[in-house]
């Protein structure tokens, strides 16, 4: 063996020790999950806008909010996100103002992934079924839950 083939071998194997390691560096780091307050705010539960992720085989969920979402869907929307985050990044993109695009991409999926593990987790609507200024209603007046037309006692 000459010594270019050795030295060709031994770069092999650096390349094959280094792409090892980049495929566990990106498995072993868990992924960003947003916080209950950022999921409580203003902007914690997005609407879903761009069409469903190409795996997703179930109902469109285009116009939902993602609390609205099953916690399979929001995963891929995540793992959507995060692919559009590094795509941006790569690319420098920013939006019309100048601010890069990717902060944006990673913040919703951490927020897709919240609301995937509280979905898990049983989280139901506070309000379900019922619409919003009846909820704050009943919450200002103290009662438990909005009362129905059958619960009218005359």
């Amino acid at each position: 063996m000459s010594a270019s083939d050795e030295v060709v071998t031994l770069l092999k194997s650096i390349d094959g020790s280094l792409k090892a390691l980049l495929a566990i560096s990106k498995t072993s780091t868990p992924k960003e999950v947003a916080t209950d307050s950022d999921l409580d705010s203003q902007y914690g539960d997005p609407v879903i806008k761009a069409s469903d992720p190409r795996d997703w085989t179930g109902p469109s969920q285009k116009g939902k909010r993602f609390s609205q979402c099953s916690s399979e869907y929001l995963m891929l929307v995540a793992d959507r996100l995060d692919y559009f985050a590094d795509k941006a990044e790569k690319e420098g993109a920013t939006t019309s103002t100048g601010k890069p695009v990717a902060p944006y991409n990673r913040r919703d999926a951490a927020r897709a992934r919240g609301w995937a593990k509280r979905i898990r987790e049983g989280w139901k609507a506070a309000d379900a079924g019922f619409g919003e200024s009846q909820s704050a209603m009943a919450s200002e007046f103290g009662a438990a839950e909005p009362m129905m037309a059958d619960d009218i006692p005359f």
